[in-house]
């Protein structure tokens, strides 16, 4: 039976399916994406790659009847094929950018003591770099000295300020040192406690005497993008400023020639860093050597400058140094009402690395609209502490009348040194007074803006032939060192108090120590050479207490009278 129902089944595979080939094909796709980014770069490329993956399966069966054999055959065939379609995005810009860099300088003895002031400026200044693309603002120096303000915090609400606009740099000036240059450091040390700078602060040529190396919380540069153009900013000082500080502040620094520095990291940043631009923020002035940077680039594209921010002597600069090529911009602002920020526009051209075109000018207080809010708080918190207030608002003496920063006020400075430290001799220098005193009330706050410096009174012991030698030496050079309103000179002869000095008697000598400790000077080579506890402002303000009636620098001093 079985035999006749196998036999059945051959006849009918043999008439219904004699040769039957099915095939089944399977297509199946999958996508894979890669993303590259090149360190460094603002530019992406993203590709897709799809597999294609074909499966084909063909399944061949063959059946062969004959009354003694039977064969059956299967054959599977499986073939892949790989397509592969690719898709790049690119992330590019213009070739050709507008790069706008501002910069501010020298708060001290300037219009920034005004708190309205300083908040229109802050919000102009932020209004652009939260508004206009491709923006860089930077500070050439001495930042925090000048108000009542910011000496009584140490600087503290400046940098908050600075945190808010968007500042990125701060270049280290000569009055940075005034409190020490730990009270700066404090800024970034990552303690957030006692304030911390947003920004990196910039110092490519103060360096250790003893390791050659810079301020651990100092860097020589910073390279910012904009746009795809990369911006590498050198920060230094003039070398000559560091007669500007007092010798004991800065004993164990040296600064480096501005110049060679620039020549070193410009190179560096044009060359190793890949920089598109290579801007300079320098607290100090001089048309020589702006001059001779801009001269960098006849030794080779790699050492050129393309802009350059001045600071210190508080000129209103918006100038160009010719040169082969394009002109080297430069600026630096007053801190008068109509010379606050200096600004430098270049146009760059990416795709033949050239600068095309520049602007430079100094903006005024005309075009600052309003105040921002989020600084107006800030300024605020901190102008209403009850002991900032108490500080600052209180009478000190009357005036009548307007009080110019002249000799007379230096002299009488002078005067107050040798009468509170009880010397023979008083000097300061007329630079140490920075504004122009209106009439009325003065009060603490105004004798900290009139003068902001926290000098101490440093003395030693000259002879009565060193003093008359500095004295002609002072008055034919044109030194800034003042005497006191006892001093006069006639015939070679130098008087004190109408008597002429003994050239080889001892006299005990006073003065702040920013001019005590210049070396150019003679007070180092006196005998007995002693730092007080005294400081410069305490005097002058414990004199203007001491006034009767109204005060004039030109009555001398009120010592001895009860305060």
């Amino acid at each position: 039976m079985n035999k006749i129902k196998l036999l059945f089944l051959i006849i009918l595979l043999s008439f219904g399916m004699a040769a039957c080939a099915i095939t089944t094909t399977t297509t199946f796709t999958s996508a894979t994406t890669t993303s590259t980014t090149t360190p460094g770069s603002s530019e992406s490329t993203t590709t897709s790659t799809s597999p294609t993956t074909s499966s084909t399966t063909s399944t061949s069966i063959t059946t062969t009847t004959s009354t003694t054999t039977t064969t059956t055959t299967t054959t599977t065939t499986t073939s892949t094929t790989t397509s592969t379609t690719t898709t790049t995005t690119t992330l590019t810009h213009e070739p050709v950018q507008t790069i706008s860099f501002f910069s501010i300088n020298d708060l001290h003895g300037s219009a920034y003591s005004d708190l309205q002031t300083l908040s229109k400026m802050a919000k102009y200044l932020k209004d652009r770099n939260e508004s206009q693309e491709n923006t860089i603002i930077l500070s050439s120096g001495d930042m925090f000295q000048g108000t009542a303000f910011s000496n009584y915090y140490y600087g503290r609400p400046l940098v908050e300020i600075m945190n808010q606009v968007g500042f990125d740099v701060f270049t280290l000036g000569n009055h940075e040192f005034d409190w020490g240059i730990e009270k700066i450091a404090a800024y970034r040390d990552e303690n957030p406690g006692n304030g911390e700078m947003d920004f990196p602060v910039l110092a490519a040529n103060i360096v250790s005497k003893t390791t050659g190396e810079s301020f651990p919380w100092a860097q020589p540069y910073r390279i910012v993008e904009v746009s795809g153009v990369r911006v590498g900013i050198i920060g230094l000082i003039d070398d000559y400023t560091i007669n500007s500080i007092s010798a004991s502040r800065v004993a164990d620094y040296e600064f480096l020639d501005e110049v060679d520095t620039i020549r070193t990291y410009a190179y560096q940043l044009n060359v190793d860093e890949n920089c598109d631009l290579v801007v300079v923020s320098l607290h100090g002035y001089y048309a020589s050597t702006n001059q001779a940077i801009a001269n960098l680039a006849e030794e080779g594209e790699a050492y050129r400058v393309d802009a350059l921010f001045n600071g210190h002597t508080h000129g209103n600069l918006a100038a160009s140094v010719s040169r082969v090529g394009t002109d080297l911009p430069y600026s630096q602002v007053s801190g008068k009402t109509s010379s606050l920020i200096g600004k430098i526009t270049l146009i760059y051209d990416k795709s033949t690395d050239e600068v095309l075109n520049y602007s430079v000018e100094t903006i005024g207080d005309s075009a600052f609209s309003g105040t921002d809010s989020g600084i107006d708080s800030l300024i605020n918190a901190y102008s209403s502490n009850n002991e900032f207030v108490t500080f600052i608002s209180e009478p000190l003496a009357y005036t009548p009348t307007p009080i110019s920063r002249n000799l007379i006020l230096s002299t009488w400075g002078s005067s107050v040194i040798r009468d509170y430290a009880g010397v023979d001799f008083g000097m300061v220098n007329s630079g140490g007074f920075r504004l122009d005193m209106d009439s009325g009330t003065i009060t603490m706050g105004d004798l900290v803006e009139w003068y902001p410096f926290d000098n101490s009174i440093k003395t030693c012991e000259m002879t009565g032939a060193q003093l008359t030698s500095f004295f002609e030496y002072i008055d034919s050079s044109g030194e800034d060192v003042v005497f006191d309103d006892g001093v006069t000179y006639s015939g070679g002869v130098l008087y004190k108090d109408g008597v002429a000095v003994g050239l080889a008697t001892w006299y005990s000598v006073g003065a702040v120590d920013y001019i005590f400790d210049k070396t150019k000077y003679d007070f180092l080579d006196g005998r007995n050479i002693q730092t007080t506890d005294l400081l410069m402002r305490d005097l002058l303000a414990e004199d203007l207490r001491a006034t009767v009636g109204n005060f004039s620098p030109a009555n001398g001093t009120s010592f001895g009278n009860p305060s």
